[in-house]
């Protein structure tokens, strides 16, 4: 017979006390513990990203309060969009920015001012100081982010602890990040997502939950790179993709999902660059000069960077073009030792490397393809041209255009083979070989990159962020617009109008300052015919004694006579220029003129 007490219900579980707050906070910093010794390598290849920022520039300019370092080069292009950018209601496309460059507008990507960033602190700018940057911040995570990708993708292929920081840091102390971010190029820095792509393909594919998660991040990387910068997304997604086919190769699931997820790179990459506005609005895309800004087949190991910088104390400067900075490829020292060390050990195990084809074929193809677009119709070699393949380009040159500074394209096949070395070291030696072999490595290319000349052309900028004067901050009451006559407003093809004044960022922040719009600018892109239309058109209507009664005009002193004919105008010197407001006379004095 059954025991009877089994009928009878159970008895309710006494609920257990709570712990106290202490234990509380022991389980928490036990958590944390045990994840940071897990993510040791990341960290601390992280740490050695945000030491090389503050090597480089200094702790001055993780400031977001501070300014006036970033009035140099293309810095403060993509500071006054974001300015003018956070005194606009959100609108389409996204990061449309109309008070700038008004009354024609431009937008965040135009501007170069890394679209996502922009959007995610625009509502909170309310809550921001009114001079408030994220250049600096930006590129110190880049750098960060470049440590902690390579750490991970190797603490992923099984390297040690150690290791993971010698391979995080050789990446860090990448020559061409370190060039970007030297000149002016902040939105170009993301490498992290290029070093991320490279060792997707790299790591391996256990079974069909890696196989997702790495088809999962592709995704997601397209996604985030078509918002910082079109030349990092046009890159972005043909290394998606190739990861796509890679998976496919794998065969840890059916052929549908990866096909899915390279359809799903493209759509998202395409739509997004509509809604940022790069595509859809009218602003012609493409540029001009394409070949000029290419790469050299010398250029993996050619020091020679930006503004004629050698980053190499110990290998010598070769002849290039000086337009051909722009495909800049510089492993390093220590870059260019591990290659020739992986090299020489897959010499000795060729079959080895070749069972593992599935990975590093459909990158390799990738890498090189980007590689000969990024040499350009005109192959040079130590800057003579060797090889004219213009008739290739001819057909496609209308969309091609829009990538002028082809060089950039090397980017691809540095890091395959920068991280390719890397990460190969522990499999073609002892496990225990591996760490002290990476560190020498990381101390040859920290000791080869000349970081001093880098530094040198960082120099600061002068007092451009001054505020408003009195007299402007008087004649801009109760007006909407700030307007220099002529206007200065172009794009890097020098479409435009360039007969103002030069300095015309000093006026920018002014008038952002002032709540006012401003009607110049520099720009990645600008409709030349709008362009044109608008200058031309605010000639006439000078000529013809019409002046907006809204506006503060600033005029240069050659053609404050202009204004100064027209009644009601009243001028007054500002600052090297013209001060000029109208006000509608009496009608009295109308109709006696």
């Amino acid at each position: 017979m059954s025991d009877p007490s089994a009928l009878l219900p159970a008895p309710p579980e006494t609920p257990s006390a709570p712990l106290p707050p202490w234990e509380r906070l022991h389980h928490a910093w036990d958590a944390l513990t045990r994840w940071g010794k897990a993510q040791a390598g990341p960290l601390g290849a992280a740490l050695v990203g945000l030491l090389t920022f503050l090597a480089t520039f200094g702790p001055g300019a993780l400031a977001p309060w501070r300014l006036g370092w970033l009035i140099r080069d293309d810095f403060s292009q993509h500071l006054l969009g974001w300015l003018f950018f956070r005194q606009t209601p959100l609108g389409l496309p996204l990061g449309a920015t109309p008070n700038y460059l008004h009354p024609l507008g431009t937008s965040l990507g135009y501007t170069d001012s890394i679209p996502w960033v922009g959007l995610l602190l625009r509502p909170f700018s309310f809550a921001l100081p009114t001079d408030f940057q994220y250049i600096g911040p930006w590129m110190c995570l880049c750098l960060m982010l470049q440590g902690a990708s390579a750490a991970w993708v190797a603490r992923r292929m099984g390297a040690s602890t150690q290791h993971q920081w010698c391979v995080g840091g050789l990446l860090v102390l990448s020559p061409v990040l370190l060039s970007r971010m030297t000149f002016a190029h902040e939105a170009l820095c993301a490498h992290w997502l290029l070093v991320l792509l490279v060792g997707l393909h790299l790591i391996p594919q256990r079974d069909a939950r890696d196989a997702k998660q790495a088809l999962g991040m592709g995704l997601s990387l397209c996604v985030f790179a078509a918002g910082v910068h079109p030349v990092i997304a046009a890159m972005t997604l043909p290394l998606a993709l190739s990861l796509c086919a890679r998976t496919a190769l794998e065969r840890k699931f059916p052929f549908t999902w990866p096909a899915l997820a390279a359809v799903a790179c493209f759509a998202s990459v395409l739509g997004l660059f509509f809604a940022f506005g790069y595509l859809g609005t009218g602003i012609p895309v493409s540029a001009t000069e394409f070949g000029d800004y290419s790469s050299d087949l010398t250029t993996l190991f050619n020091s020679i960077g930006h503004g004629e910088i050698r980053w190499s104390r110990f290998l010598p400067p070769l002849p290039r073009n000086g337009s051909q900075n722009e495909g800049f490829g510089y492993l390093g020292m220590g870059g260019l030792v591990a290659l020739v060390i992986v090299l020489g050990l897959m010499a000795r195990e060729p079959r080895r490397i070749l069972s593992l084809w599935r990975r590093w074929v459909p990158l390799t193809v990738v890498a090189l393809g980007l590689a000969f677009f990024a040499l350009s119709w005109r192959i040079t070699f130590q800057g003579v041209q060797v090889a004219d393949v213009s008739a290739l380009y001819r057909p496609v040159l209308k969309w091609v255009e829009a990538f002028r500074s082809s060089g950039r394209f090397i980017w691809p096949l540095h890091y395959l083979l920068l991280v390719g070395a890397a990460l190969a070291l522990p499999r073609l030696v002892r496990p225990s070989l591996a760490p002290t072999l990476a560190g020498l490595l990381l101390l040859i290319q920290g000791l080869d990159l000349n970081l001093g000349e880098g530094r040198r052309a960082h120099g600061g900028g002068g007092r451009w962020n001054t505020l408003p004067s009195p007299a402007l901050s008087e004649a801009a009451k109760g007006r909407k617009h700030l307007a220099l006559y002529p206007p200065q407003m172009h794009d890097g093809s020098g479409r435009g109008c360039r007969a103002g004044p030069m300095d015309f960022h000093r006026w920018a922040y002014r008038a952002y300052r002032l709540g006012l719009t401003f009607n110049s600018g520099y720009v990645a892109r600008i409709d030349d015919a709008k362009a044109q239309t608008y200058c031309l058109g605010m000639d006439a209507e000078i000529a013809a004694g019409k002046l907006d009664p809204e506006t503060v005009y600033l005029v240069i002193p050659v053609r404050v006579r202009w204004l100064q004919k027209i009644p009601g105008a009243h001028c007054t010197p500002e600052d090297g220029l013209w001060l000029c407001v109208y006000n509608e006379p009496p009608a009295s004095s109308v109709s006696g003129r």
